[in-house]
């Protein structure tokens, strides 16, 4: 399985547009996909997938705990018929371990180990590709989830300041001997010509610029009788938006 992480600096940079496009693009090219919303501070991917509210993340955090109370945490194993009791299915056949707002949890002093128990156990399913939502912390849970990541995209536009931030972010993990070799950059938006350009960016940062995810005008609507919401890729209309997805999946190759 492929493990992609989404991250980015600032609350409302297109974390979830980008992990539930991604995820609906390569589904729809046949691949298996598992999507993930460790985003416990602001409850993405439920809202934006139109899942039900439960069963979701902090159901599995429970069942952890228990664990927890007779082994260590790198000793704590689901099996796949366990681990379906925790996932949610999309009408287009994404599987979803969806996520409440339970910002409480980022107190919880296990937490960084608690998540990576979560995302090694869904590594270990039948699945093509894992993506997961992070929320926009340097939390040392966020590193955790990095750690098991086989890509880090970081999602964000090319104003100063973000740049600035992503740099300052960068340096920061480095300062830490943390990898950042598999770290790469998605624009949320076409960038502004009056901003900081592409090469800068990646002159700063040392990461690779892979992609632009454009705003749609129109984003799709779901049809009436279903609460789940539809995926912008699935339309054919949204030829841009559909070749700008492609790019993105072109630079993890």
């Amino acid at each position: 399985m492929k493990t992609i992480v989404i991250h980015s600096i600032h609350k409302g940079e297109g974390k979830t547009k980008v992990a539930k496009e991604l995820a609906g693009y390569l589904q729809l090219q046949g691949n298996n996909v598992l999507l993930a919303d460790l985003d416990f501070i602001t409850d993405s991917h439920r809202r934006a997938l139109g899942l039900p509210s439960s069963p979701n993340l902090e159901d599995m955090l429970k069942d952890i705990d228990a664990q927890a109370n007779h082994k260590p945490y790198f000793d704590i194993k689901f099996s796949a018929e366990e681990m379906d009791n925790y996932l949610l299915t999309h009408s287009s056949g994404i599987r979803v371990l969806s996520s409440e707002n339970a910002q409480y949890l980022s107190e919880d002093e296990h937490i960084a180990q608690k998540l990576r128990t979560v995302v090694r156990n869904l590594k270990s399913l039948s699945f093509d590709v894992l993506i997961v939502d992070t929320d926009s912390t340097e939390r040392d849970y966020n590193q955790a989830i990095f750690n098991e990541a086989d890509q880090v995209l970081i999602v964000m536009d090319n104003f100063r300041y973000n740049v600035k931030d992503v740099k300052i972010f960068i340096h920061k993990m480095q300062q830490m001997d943390f990898s950042t070799q598999n770290f790469k950059i998605i624009f949320n938006k076409v960038p502004s010509p009056v901003q900081v350009t592409t090469e800068d960016i990646e002159k700063d940062t040392g990461l690779q610029v892979i992609g632009i995810v454009p705003v749609l005008d129109r984003p799709c609507q779901p049809s009436s009788g279903t609460e789940d919401i539809c995926l912008n890729v699935a339309d054919p209309k949204n030829v841009d938006f559909i070749t700008a997805i492609k790019e993105v999946v072109d630079g993890l190759i």
